[in-house]
């Protein structure tokens, strides 16, 4: 077998004129072409597996590349069912972090990925072109700091490429995926989430202006910068009036509805600073509420105090 595998790569080296430009001698390709080892196999381990682009072409530089790549790992873990624990897509080369299912190997799911994605690629783009280069890099992770290692070096390719400021901003990674709490492809859990939360971009200051500080602090810790309440706060806001406007958007009207669980206060006017107009009512002292000013930093202050999203049509008419 060492005989043929020489000879074969003698072959080769002779019969492509490109080859023998690149390397320096037919002698270093026989070393490197005896010299490859086969690949470990550990059962029921994550493998860090690295890819590159043939001739590091620029394959995935661009949207329609990224979205092709992604397509393919969808289908690829659907019909295989290995464990996606984190993924970095650059413009010249792919980062998985994957577990095998039980009688699965990294070269048969590999393959079917390499193949699939050039398929798509030639499809899309009319071509024949060679995709993907004639190695991968597959390592089995052994331990959980090796695990942790593995994990934000591929996080911070997109940050030392110099693509996006914060892991989480990269599209096409697993960090984005964790931050947004996407599911379907990355396989995570709510623990594993929180590091990835805080890589996020700063919410809008106005959001954070208008929520306590306590109630804020909570939201981004368990759900992060596109919770469903900052959003609806954050899409709410242009549709309150400015002071002195003569009717209101709608009816009913949607309202800043700030409650400490006894007291109610419910804001249909303010002036982008620290003035709100509305309505209070107490479980306490049930009266009829008056139409009222209230400063938005005494209400922030109150431990107690929560900020909801609220249709109403109670005590929203001006007098």
């Amino acid at each position: 077998m060492k005989y043929i595998s020489i000879v074969y790569a003698i072959k080769t080296a002779y019969t492509n004129p490109i080859n023998d430009i690149k390397t320096s001698s037919i002698g270093a390709r026989i070393r490197r072409y005896c010299m490859r080892k086969n690949r470990v196999f550990v059962a029921d381990a994550f493998y860090h597996i690295t890819s590159r682009t043939n001739d590091k072409i620029r394959v995935f530089e661009n949207r329609l590349g990224r979205k092709i790549m992604l397509l393919t790992l969808h289908n690829a873990k659907n019909k295989y069912h290995f464990r996606l624990a984190n993924f970095c897509i650059m413009p010249t080369h792919i980062h998985l972090l994957i577990k095998p299912a039980s009688g699965t190997y990294p070269a048969k799911i590999m393959q079917w990925i390499k193949t699939n994605s050039a398929k798509h690629w030639n499809q899309v783009h009319g071509s024949k072109d060679h995709l993907w280069g004639d190695r991968y890099f597959a390592r089995p992770v052994r331990s959980p700091q090796e695990f942790e290692f593995v994990m934000n070096y591929i996080d911070q390719n997109a940050v030392k490429a110099g693509l996006v400021p914060n892991p989480a901003d990269w599209k096409a990674s697993g960090a984005y995926y964790k931050a947004r709490n996407i599911s379907g492809l990355v396989d995570f859990d709510p623990h594993e989430r929180q590091p990835y939360v805080k890589l996020l971009s700063p919410i809008p200051p106005l959001v954070s202006r208008l929520m306590p500080q306590a109630q804020l602090e909570y939201t981004l810790k368990y759900y992060g910068v596109f919770a469903e309440a900052i959003h609806s706060l954050y899409t709410l806001i242009p549709t309150i009036p400015q002071l002195g406007e003569s009717a209101f958007l709608q009816k009913p009207p949607i309202c800043l509805h700030y409650s400490t669980g006894i007291t109610d206060y419910y804001i249909y006017e303010f002036d982008g600073y620290d003035s709100f107009y509305g309505r209070v009512h107490s479980t306490v002292n049930p009266v009829e509420p008056e139409y009222t000013r209230f400063s938005l930093s005494a209400l922030k202050n109150n431990p107690l105090m929560k900020l909801e999203v609220s249709v109403t049509n109670k005590y929203f008419l001006r007098k």
